[in-house]
Parts: C-alpha cells; sequence; structure tokens
C-alpha cells in the first residue's frame, strides 16, 4: 500500500510541475518584456530541475511515471492561446501564470493529503 500511495504522489506531482513548463513554454513566444522572460526561464529552469528529481526518485522506486495525458495538454494550450491573443501584456501573462500555479500548487497538497507516504524524499 505504500508504494502505491508514493506512486500517485509521484505522478501527481510530476504531472503538475510538467504542465507548468508546458505553461510557460507556450507564453514565452508572446513575452515581449526581457526581464519577465528571463524570471520565467529561471522558473522553468527549476521546474526541469525538479521533473528531473521527480524522474531520478521514480526511477530508484522501480515506477514508471505518468506523463501529462494529451487532452489535458491540448486543453492547456488552447486556452493558453486563446487567452493570449486577446491579450498578451506582460501583467496578463503573470496573472495567467500565477493562476496555474496556485491551480498546481493545491493539486499537490490534495495529493499530499489524499496520498500520504512515509518515504521522505
Amino acid at each position: 500500500m505504500e508504494n502505491n500511495t508514493t506512486n500517485e504522489l509521484l505522478d501527481k506531482t510530476y504531472e503538475n510541475v510538467r504542465m507548468a513548463s508546458y505553461a510557460i513554454d507556450c507564453i514565452m513566444e508572446k513575452i515581449e518584456n526581457e526581464k519577465f522572460a528571463n524570471l520565467l526561464r529561471k522558473q522553468n529552469e527549476f521546474y526541469l530541475e525538479t521533473v528531473t528529481y521527480i524522474e531520478n526518485l521514480a526511477e530508484k522506486l522501480g515506477h514508471k511515471l505518468k506523463d501529462i495525458n494529451l487532452m489535458q495538454k491540448s486543453m492547456s494550450f488552447v486556452s493558453i492561446k486563446m487567452k493570449t491573443i486577446m491579450n498578451n501584456d506582460s501583467p496578463k501573462l503573470a496573472e495567467m501564470l500565477i493562476q496555474g500555479t496556485t491551480m498546481g500548487i493545491t493539486d499537490t497538497i490534495k495529493a499530499k493529503n489524499e496520498f500520504p507516504t512515509k518515504n521522505k524524499d
């Protein structure tokens, strides 16, 4: 049972971090403010380091991670593109990213509570 909850938590966390990185990739071409773009590149580096950490942990535990669902990825892409057609100003893009990050954090906290694990990593 412990392995199942650890694996579920790894999957949920992996999905959230991959989705955050994907969202940044989707809007980078729209960003005109270089300081904002640099900040997002730095944030994406953190996400990619976290992805690597989760992948290594899953490999160590013998678990094959579930990646972002294709439908979820497609819906996110369309949503981001639609929202940025109307307004691609830096404040609007920042607001979109904050909302997405908040949803990801909320989902990860829910997963942590739903799939408790004794694994400290």
